[in-house]
């Protein structure tokens, strides 16, 4: 029987199998419901390929409704590297005010000083600004140079520099906030997910079985233990220790199917209840972003040659809280919204998109099953902008990238706004009506299986990620984040199953 079972091969789970398995007597049993590319050579170029985002062929197709009436697409890397493997390869460390928020709600295990350490083995950053940053890890950091910068962004970078942002040359290091290049996990063209910076030198090892194309139905649960994985197929998966690293939406509908959650949903779906656990799914924390589409210019920006992301600005929104951040990112792409049949008919199919993000939000979604189907996604729940302060602070940044899009230097670099007119963003109304009817995602989802003290009714799992109530499950992804950083979250999230690791590793 294998000492570790890890449900999910992405961003958490790929760390935590080459980790555990770093110990030779350690059997390391890695299962992914999504296709696995033992080669390099044989990974798909779209998936390599850190210009622009992967294609739905390794998406799991999941949508979201972010307010009601609505639905929109929510990516999820359904494929070895999960869903560092698909997206835009933004590197973000989280924020000390992020780590002082934990220590807050009972988590003194991530305190800054703790968490810095993880942080730093990750990166290669020959270019960070400050000790703090990793110069030897397995990741390579990289940002674009002024010279590499494609004409639509470097109007965008003179645009926010004239609105009176503060330059900015690492986006990772301690100080102001400002606009600069993009820190980005890639070498070359090249994604680095953690399929490739810590699986792949893994994959000889004896000791570790990577299982792909298998799905988990549910766990097994006697006498306080897991005693099992069983699967889509009925075959059994055994362990003395089980760790989910399924992603948010994954860990968190495999715990539900497993009658772990919220009682009353449980039974009503003819779930056997085996902890009545409120708080799996009750807080779902997400990135909103409001876009501002643009028409570019010819050779502007062409999609497939040119990198989709290079700049990012970042500033703290008026009367806000001490730690309140929002970004504006200017992005290239042919359009996938729900709109992008009116803009085709329109003749815009290639668009660049100016988001307004919202990155310390207020309120919070939901996340529910909607069967008892594995099959099923699960009911992703976003609820944007129903707080108050959160609408608030979107509108504010919406009408501040208005304002960068309509400087003289940014006007160069398009033909024109499609579905956004200056008496829109003048008015309360009207602009909050576009707020509503436009409002995309970062696809960041968190804070479903969260950690905290045991004193805590929402907490899940305890701040070294350990189940409550079951003393050999583990989760180990975005879901048990007690709040969401205010900054991307892949490297939060790789960071964090470092931290398990160390921990799992010690007491075997």
């Amino acid at each position: 029987m294998a000492e570790y079972a890890i449900v999910g091969a992405g961003t958490a789970g790929s760390i935590l199998a080459a980790r555990l398995s770093e110990v030779p007597h350690n059997g390391v049993v890695l299962v992914e419901a999504g296709l696995d590319y033992p080669d390099e050579g044989q990974i798909p170029p779209d998936i390599l390929d850190s210009r622009n985002l992967a294609g739905m062929d390794h998406d799991w197709r999941y949508t979201a409704i972010p307010v009601a009436g609505r639905a929109i697409a929510y990516r999820r890397g359904k494929v070895v590297g999960g869903t560092a493997a698909i997206n835009a390869a933004g590197w973000q460390w989280g924020r000390q005010a992020d780590f002082e928020r934990w220590v807050q709600l009972g988590n003194n295990e991530w305190g800054w000083d703790k968490v810095v350490p993880y942080y730093g083995r990750l990166e290669a950053d020959p270019d960070g600004v400050g000790e703090h940053h990793g110069r030897h890890g397995p990741i390579t950091i990289t940002r674009f140079a002024n010279a590499d910068l494609i004409p639509i962004q470097r109007a965008f970078y003179d645009a926010c520099r004239q609105a009176g942002f503060p330059e900015v040359r690492d986006h990772n290091a301690p100080g102001p906030l400002g606009v600069g290049p993009w820190p980005m996990n890639r070498k070359g063209r090249t994604r680095v997910s953690s399929a490739l910076s810590h699986l792949g030198p893994a994959r000889s090892r004896s000791n570790l079985t990577i299982q792909s194309g298998r799905m988990v139905d549910h766990l097994l649960i006697d006498a306080g233990r897991v005693t099992g994985i069983r699967l889509l197929d009925e075959s059994i998966v055994r362990a003395e220790r089980f760790v989910l690293c399924a992603g948010s939406l994954g860990s968190a509908a495999i715990l539900l199917r497993s009658g772990i959650g919220p009682r009353q949903d449980l039974e009503a779906l003819g779930i056997e209840v085996k902890l009545d656990r409120p708080g799996v799914g009750a807080r779902l924390w997400d990135h909103a972003a409001v876009p501002i589409r643009l028409v570019p210019k010819p050779d502007e920006c062409v999609i497939g040659r040119d990198p989709r992301f290079q700049i990012l600005a970042r500033f703290a929104p008026s009367n806000s809280s001490p730690g309140d951040e929002m970004q504006l990112v200017m992005t290239t792409h042919v359009d996938v919204s729900a709109n992008a049949a009116l803009l085709a008919e329109a003749g815009v199919p290639v668009v660049a998109v100016l988001r307004a993000a919202l990155m310390t939000p207020r309120g919070h979604g939901r996340l529910t099953l909607s069967s008892r189907d594995p099959g099923a996604a699960p009911k992703v729940e976003l609820n944007y902008a129903s707080h108050r302060e959160d609408m608030r602070g979107l509108m504010e940044a919406a009408r501040l990238a208005w304002k960068v899009i309509s400087s003289d230097v940014m006007k160069n670099a398009y033909s024109r706004v499609a579905g956004l007119g200056e008496g829109a963003v003048a008015s309360d109304e009207r602009l909050q009506a576009y707020i509503r009817a436009n409002i995309d995602t970062y696809c960041h989802a968190s804070g479903v299986v969260p950690m905290g003290p045991s004193t805590d009714p929402y907490a899940v799992v305890d701040q070294r990620c350990c189940a409550h109530g079951l003393e050999n499950l583990w989760v180990a992804d975005a879901s048990v984040f007690p709040a969401i950083p205010g900054s991307v979250i892949n490297m939060t999230v790789m960071m964090i199953a470092e931290r398990v690791a160390s921990w799992l590793a010690a007491d075997a």
